[in-house]
């Protein structure tokens, strides 16, 4: 019998410096911690309560190789990805200056059709997308609505509007 799978439950990181981590992933998503276990991780959860979303544990050599994030290929985890809500492009907006005010890496940022997406480095070089909804209008009866379409940083930063909000406003009238 396969067993059913209900959801995932939580992402655990091993990093370079607990304390840092910790600061990071609060400064940026407000993840604080929900405990700890005996064998020192931190567990994260959203605003401090409820289950944990984020693990943190420290390594044993802070000094040890990291996985290159691009473009050298690589086998594992290629990046994680948390989902904000609501799912307007203000969210993002406000997110994206959130990883500037903290002075995050911001690894690039992207139209994907289906998701606009900020991709982003943690203090220990893991590759993160936070990304936003978009209206099912704009993607439904494609038939691959999966992509990557504008550079969305010039929009992210106020300089333009995004080309999808501009043609869907656009059909709307």
């Amino acid at each position: 019998m396969n067993a059913a799978l209900l959801r995932t439950s939580h992402l655990e990181l091993r990093v370079a410096d607990l304390a840092r981590s910790v600061k990071f992933y609060d400064d940026v998503f407000g993840f604080r911690p929900v405990g700890t276990d005996a064998a020192g991780r931190t567990f994260l959860g959203i605003d401090g309560a409820g289950e944990p979303v984020l693990a943190l544990e420290a390594a044993a050599d802070a000094n040890a190789p990291r996985q290159p994030v691009e473009p050298e290929p690589f086998i594992g985890m290629e990046h994680f990805a948390f989902e904000l809500a609501p799912d307007d492009f203000e969210t993002l907006r406000a997110f994206y200056n959130r990883l500037v005010e903290v002075d995050a890496e911001i690894h690039h940022c992207i139209d994907h059709i289906i998701t606009n997406s900020v991709y982003f480095l943690d203090p220990d070089r893991n590759l993160i997308e936070a990304y936003i909804n978009c209206p099912r209008e704009r993607f439904r009866g494609m038939e691959h609505p999966y992509g990557s379409l504008e550079d969305l940083e010039p929009a992210l930063r106020g300089e333009k509007t995004p080309d999808w909000m501009a043609e869907l406003a656009k059909a709307r009238t």
